[in-house]
């Protein structure tokens, strides 16, 4: 892959920017421009607005701003007709969407920032479901929760995105991989149910505690937990199926299996010291390639906008 010959666009340079940036370094990309207006313009490709940066052409666009900006952003760069590299979630709102939509249709790649599709172990979860080791599956549950002052320990968390309404903030946006990562695995979902909640005493004006029902197009049923408190870390993902039962303990990137057949555990793969920047890394890769291709990738527009569409039922009933 000529890496090389890519000229890409990091638009915000927060804790995402600057990863997405060093990882576009690490695999060969020589020219990246910035836009961020806490940076001096002036120096090399660095711009203070996006008005200037797009008078240059640029091979791709990575949108690392926060959430409430990105669709804006992505409307902007279409006129361009530039690819597109959006940082989940797609958005805050539906409205603007249908207008992407039409704004994009020859535009390719664009792809939706979900970086846990590519992480090994999830690869593995997929191969297990396609040869049917568990059977029927009746159900899924996932859940993640991390005391939010924890995130980016640097900073004030009360400052950022994630705490704050205006700007996209909340668990249900910034934990929007958790919904991807069912749909991903067992398709559309017929219907949603759920409560979100502010429970704690956090500094931020976003829900912080969330619990959803799902109810999928094909029977399963899924159970999803969100939260911003958990002072230890905590991500799993359980499917529950008739011939066994898979436990994904993402935090220890852990796979374990109960079969039926067996009546016993088993753990079928664990990464020690498994470095998350990896799935990043991953996600990227995929995206020059299909840049190189110029074909969608499977985390496309479409994925982003079914996924957020599930997130904002329950936004807008809570």
């Amino acid at each position: 892959m000529l890496t090389g010959k890519y000229k890409i666009l990091v638009v915000g340079a927060g804790s995402i920017g600057q990863r997405h940036i060093k990882n576009l370094q690490a695999l060969g990309v020589k020219q990246i421009g910035v836009v961020d207006p806490k940076l001096k313009s002036g120096k090399g490709l660095v711009f203070t607005t996006l008005k200037e940066a797009l008078k240059e052409k640029w091979s791709a666009v990575f949108i690392c701003s926060p959430s409430s900006t990105h669709l804006k952003i992505a409307l902007e760069v279409a006129k361009t007709k530039t690819p597109m590299f959006i940082e989940k979630p797609l958005s805050h709102t539906l409205a603007g969407l249908s207008q992407l939509q039409k704004a994009a249709q020859n535009i390719k790649p664009i792809m939706v920032g979900y970086n846990i599709d590519f992480h090994p172990q999830f690869k593995k979860i997929q191969a297990i479901l396609k040869r049917k080791t568990l059977g029927k599956v009746w159900g899924v549950r996932a859940e993640f929760g991390y005391y939010l002052p924890d995130w980016r320990p640097k900073t004030d968390y009360s400052k950022g995105y994630s705490a704050r309404k205006e700007l996209g903030g909340g668990i249900l946006l910034d934990d929007i991989h958790e919904i991807n990562l069912v749909y991903n695995l067992f398709g559309p979902i017929k219907n949603v149910f759920g409560l979100a909640r502010k429970q704690s005493n956090l500094k931020i004006n976003v829900e912080d505690y969330v619990e959803i029902i799902l109810q999928f197009q094909n029977g399963v049923i899924g159970q999803i937990h969100m939260d911003y408190l958990q002072r230890s870390y905590s991500r799993h993902l359980k499917v529950i199926g008739e011939k066994g039962t898979l436990i994904w303990d993402l935090g220890n990137a852990k796979l374990d299996l109960f079969l039926t057949s067996t009546k016993k555990w088993k753990t079928i793969d664990q990464i020690k010291n498994f470095d998350g920047n990896q799935t990043y890394v991953a996600e990227v890769k995929e995206f020059l390639k299909c840049l190189q291709a110029k074909k969608s990738p499977s985390s496309d527009l479409q994925r982003g906008i079914e996924t957020l569409k599930i997130i904002l039922k329950l936004k807008i009933k809570n």
